[in-house]
């Protein structure tokens, strides 16, 4: 999976630019029958979108980044407001199920690290709505779920280290390298129960021969830190000297010059596709396929590339900057085939178990 193939386009999208603003010029081309039909049946929910006037977008993006992200859209489309929640993976599919089983619907769209639950919700309890984005045309087929959710961007799991107070030398190369001794007490994790992310990695390990990772890391005194956000910055601070986490905040900080170093172990990684959907009772229905549209456009995933800082799936897109493309990782796992239903819940049982954590 190359989340990265393909030719540069026209737009260059940076934090600096998009505070600017960016004016994107399209050609007017002769529309045939359907195609002017198309166009026409989508003014209309265009229309329909700025007369709803905001969109309720359930998200688990780097906080930073979802700012600007929903300001690079407020510009795209003036008049739509933005509001937002921000969760760990699983936690917020257990809001959206829970909101919509009581009949409480709040979201308009959400984009997450998706799991069973949420593939369930989608395909059997009618969470998601069913359409097709305008811009759906310009992606592979496997991004698409059933014409409900569709694939943005990919998350991978990384280790990290600040290079300012761990040697060359000392430097980890391994998933073994957070249980060797000398890191006892300055390893930061996100804990599984929080992270499907990190529910995949630890579903990796086990795979790799690594039954019981939790006990050593249990043992090595890890800590645990909100987020991926939350990791990153502790390992800034000097709270941790190494830790493992998604990889979602570390291209922003290399950008930003952060004294980052970090590996894609050779033994493999887990990686978790973000799917994104418009709820089937969304207040702002038109508004929340608007906001999907827009984040599928070429100018929305460049800007969510930028912000989010994760490889997005629509061909063409420039690659990052300072991480690797997926399809030139070692043994990159997708986390659905290795963490799935009765399995999620006996991992996440175990963790909880070995820390003492309900």
């Amino acid at each position: 999976m190359n989340d990265n193939e393909g030719t540069r386009p026209e737009i260059s999208v940076t934090r600096r630019s998009l505070m600017a603003g960016a004016a994107v010029a399209l050609a007017v081309l002769p529309l045939a029958p359907n195609a002017a039909r198309a166009a026409e049946n989508w003014a209309s929910v265009e229309e329909a979108a700025r007369k709803e006037g905001r969109v309720s977008f359930y998200h688990n993006m780097r906080p930073q980044g979802v700012e600007l992200l929903l300001a690079a859209f407020r510009a795209a489309y003036p008049g739509l407001q933005t509001e937002q929640i921000r969760l760990g993976s699983a936690p917020l599919i257990e809001r959206f199920s829970t909101e919509f089983n009581a009949g409480r619907n709040l979201a308009d769209v959400m984009l997450t690290f998706p799991d069973d639950t949420m593939f369930a919700g989608v395909d059997k309890r009618g969470w998601a709505a069913e359409w097709t984005p305008p811009e759906l045309a310009a992606f592979p087929p496997r991004v698409n779920h059933g014409n409900k959710a569709f694939a943005v961007h990919t998350s991978r799991n990384i280790v990290i280290w600040n290079k300012q107070r761990v040697k060359p030398a000392d430097a980890p190369t391994e998933w073994a390298d957070l249980w060797d001794p000398k890191w006892k007490g300055r390893v930061g994790m996100d804990p599984p129960w929080r992270s499907i992310a990190v529910q995949g990695l630890a579903a990796l390990w086990v795979r790799n021969g690594i039954p019981d990772a939790a006990q050593k890391l249990k043992a090595n005194d890890v800590r645990f830190f909100e987020g991926s956000a939350g990791v990153y910055q502790a390992v800034l601070r000097g709270d941790v000297m190494v830790a493992t986490l998604a990889d979602l905040p570390v291209e922003p900080g290399l950008e930003d010059g952060a004294p980052i170093g970090f590996v894609y172990p050779k033994s493999g990684t887990a990686i978790n596709d973000g799917y994104i959907m418009v709820n089937a009772r969304a207040p702002h229905p038109n508004a929340g396929r608007v906001f999907v549209n827009w984040m599928l456009s070429a100018a929305g995933q460049a800007v969510l590339q930028e912000q989010g800082g994760l490889p997005v799936t629509r061909p063409g897109v420039p690659p990052l900057k300072f991480l690797p493309a997926t399809a030139t990782l070692s043994n990159a796992v997708d986390s659905l085939t290795i963490v799935t239903g009765a399995e999620q819940a006996a991992l996440i049982e175990t963790w909880r178990t070995t820390f003492g954590i309900r």
